[in-house]
């Protein structure tokens, strides 16, 4: 019974077998790719390379494309062409950098790979520190604190994300990485803190941002940097609690922290959105039979992703009291290699 119940799977198994036609590899014709995630912090930057056949050996290094033209261009008439330094990235060599709620387009052109355009912005934010205070007035030991913040709902579809960090003795690895130091010679940095919030307004990632909110029953889940959109207020302004428990060394340092709420394009969060329901394709346990995802580009004419953001910054201590980086010494003194 089991040997002919075996039979018929493999029969029809091998009945439903459709051999897949990877083509040639010399017949693929490579794409011009731009990559940007722009924001008022930071000057205009833009990645530029090729694409190549999966089967390619290419290193990255041979992928960077040095001979474009890039220019970007602003709404309010701001045009500059930018300028390749290394690696196949283009910088604004005036200092110009994108400004808060103005749409702009990037404009890409190479002789052998044709020509790209992308258009987004670095949305409009208006945020709010309310206060932080300790967690439980009835149990003096208990070392969380409650921080609240605001978030005003501006015209259209709006997305956001939270990061909290704290001033921490740190060290640089070998891959890049900063990690805690916990030694007089650790150089103050930030280190990336979880929080709990019963907020129904926050999802862990994006890719399940905009579902149905989330049913938490008044119960809370840590957070690294959960996503939330205007969902639930929009056109109002709404306020956030989240409760966390700052970290503790062996090195004086002063508990210094920094929250940050970003504004997102809806370029980057269907970017970031599909970028991991893709790494969930690629981990599920028959791939063949699922449908596969393709990750967002609002590139027409080629690859990549051109998306804006935009950052507002609350650096305070347990008091309250507003702090400057200069303060903590952060940036001023390189980071010592960590003991690997």
């Amino acid at each position: 019974m089991h040997t002919r119940c075996c039979l018929l799977l493999l029969g029809v198994l091998s009945a439903c077998e459709t051999p897949l036609d990877l083509g040639d590899p010399g017949d693929y014709t490579p794409a011009l790719a731009v990559n940007s995630f722009f924001t008022p912090d930071s000057v205009w930057t833009v990645r530029v390379s090729r694409s190549v056949a999966i089967e390619d050996p290419a290193p990255a290094q041979e992928l960077f494309v040095e001979d474009a033209a890039v220019t970007v261009t602003g709404e309010s008439g701001y045009r500059e062409a930018l300028i390749h330094t290394r690696d196949g990235t283009y910088r604004s060599t005036e200092g110009h950098r994108p400004v808060k709620g103005e749409m702009y387009v990037l404009d890409a052109a190479h002789a052998g790979l044709g020509s790209v355009r992308a258009v987004s912005r670095s949305p409009e934010l208006k945020t709010g520190f309310v206060g932080i205070a300790p967690a439980s007035a009835d149990l003096p030991d208990d070392p969380r604190h409650r921080l609240r913040f605001s978030v005003t709902d501006l015209p259209g579809k709006s997305y956001f994300q939270l990061t909290l960090r704290q001033v921490a003795p740190s060290c640089l690895s070998g891959s890049g990485y900063i990690s805690v130091h916990d030694d007089p010679e650790g150089v103050p940095d930030y280190l990336l803190l979880t929080f709990e919030s019963s907020d129904p307004s926050f999802y862990p990632d994006a890719e399940d941002l905009d579902e149905p909110p989330n049913a938490l029953d008044d119960a809370s889940i840590p957070f690294f940097t959960p996503y939330f959109s205007d969902r639930l207020f929009e056109n109002a302004t709404r306020e956030f609690e989240i409760v966390f428990e700052p970290s503790t060394f062996k090195t004086e340092i002063e508990p210094r922290f920094m929250l940050v709420v970003s504004g997102l394009s809806e370029e980057q969060v269907r970017y970031n959105r599909t970028l991991l329901l893709q790494d969930g394709y690629l981990f599920v346990a028959d791939p063949i039979f699922t449908k596969p995802i393709d990750v967002y580009s609002n590139v027409e004419g080629g690859l990549g992703i051109f998306a804006g953001f935009t950052n507002n910054t609350y650096r305070f201590d347990l008091a309250g009291n507003a702090w400057e980086e200069s303060e903590a010494g952060i940036g001023e003194t390189p980071l010592p290699a960590c003991d690997e």
